[in-house]
């Protein structure tokens, strides 16, 4: 019985190292989604600080992160949804911000 327990084990380790092809690179074989493209979390302008709102909006490209944060922060709080989100866009057009910047920003950062 020592024997075939010792034969066994031999030939699961030789399959191992043999480089046999397992997973779901076979052909037919269906394979398991690992890298699904998520949305990108928005920074919360009631929670974040204005150095971290600063710093979403910069990776957004936004023109004057530091000005558009610090009157974002300082409008604070807004009220959860789309109705801070409407907020948003009101501080923000309240100080001329043009269209284009405001959809950057609203992409960016949310209540």
């Amino acid at each position: 019985m020592h024997a075939a327990v010792t034969i066994l084990l031999a030939a699961a380790l030789a399959g191992c190292a043999g480089g046999g092809r397992s997973g779901s690179d076979q052909p037919g074989v269906p394979g398991q989604v690992t890298s699904v493209a998520q949305p990108a979390q928005k920074e919360s302008v009631n929670r974040a600080s204005e150095a971290d709102v600063a710093g979403a909006l910069r990776r957004a490209d936004v023109d004057d992160p530091e000005g558009w944060a610090k009157l974002l922060i300082s409008n604070r709080p807004y009220p959860a949804g789309q109705p801070g989100e409407d907020r948003i866009r009101e501080v923000l057009a309240g100080q001329n911000a043009e269209p284009d910047e405001v959809d950057k920003i609203l992409a960016t950062v949310g209540p």
